[in-house]
């Protein structure tokens, strides 16, 4: 079992193949979709963007439904979402 401790209160573990988010021990199902895939050889369009927010207002909405077209490994996605955690929490944008 992988497992990521962000700081004191979130911990992420990669368990039975699926990423789970525990604040202060306690599982939280919420927001456990990555949702942005940006092709290779449109990368240089997303240089100005300095937030998920501005991301996600360049980007369209057709990945929200959950039905994935392309398939991420589970130890890639977990990484993922370890990255995403880890760079809110330095940004103080989650705590």
């Amino acid at each position: 079992m992988l497992e990521f401790k962000v700081n004191d209160y979130i911990t992420l573990k990669l368990q039975g193949g699926k990423t789970n988010i525990y604040v202060k021990g306690q599982l939280f199902n919420q927001c456990k979709f990555l949702m942005i895939n940006i092709p290779v050889e449109e990368i240089s369009t997303f240089d100005e963007i300095e937030s998920i927010d501005e991301a996600t207002e360049k980007l369209d909405r057709t990945l929200e439904n959950r039905s994935r077209s392309v398939t991420i490994p589970p130890d890639v996605e977990f990484w993922g979402h370890c990255s995403v955690r880890h760079e809110a929490v330095l940004l103080n944008t989650e705590t």
